[in-house]
């Protein structure tokens, strides 16, 4: 496990969530997204972006550019074997060069383009998906 980013609270932030909802609960990420999104009030507009990077979080890089954040946070599924909705904070190095998900980059690949483009801090928030299969929606609870 790998210890929480140290953000504060003056700095800005960009949430990217990653994810497919054809793949069950590997769109966990989106859903996290989204939840936090609804929670968040107005006030933190210019502190926070929130981005639905889906299948493909590269190609929204531009917005996060634009938005020249402190930290971008990665939220996706990822197994790391703990019960299905668990959370932690992961290091995308130690998930090796494989993805699991629907998405082609790896998050450790994701992470240091982010980091070269945008000069941000970037760190991944992994949600323990109960399964992945093709064709099942995301388990909503």
């Amino acid at each position: 496990m790998t210890d929480p980013p140290s953000i504060d609270l003056g700095e800005s932030v960009a949430i990217l969530g990653i994810g497919s909802e054809l793949r069950g609960d590997d769109a966990a990420g989106l859903e996290l997204l989204r939840r936090l999104e609804s929670r968040t009030g107005a006030s933190a507009a210019d502190r926070l972006l929130f981005v639905e990077g889906g299948v493909a979080p590269e190609n929204h890089t531009g917005v996060i550019r634009r938005f020249d954040p402190d930290w971008i946070v990665l939220v996706d599924a990822v197994d790391f074997g703990a019960d299905p909705g668990s959370g932690k904070w992961v290091d995308p190095g130690d998930l090796g060069g494989e993805s699991f998900s629907s998405h082609k980059s790896t998050p450790a690949m994701l992470r240091t383009f982010l980091a070269r483009e945008t000069g941000a801090e970037v760190a991944l928030f992994g949600v323990q998906p109960a399964e992945i299969e093709q064709g099942r929606g995301c388990l909503r609870q």
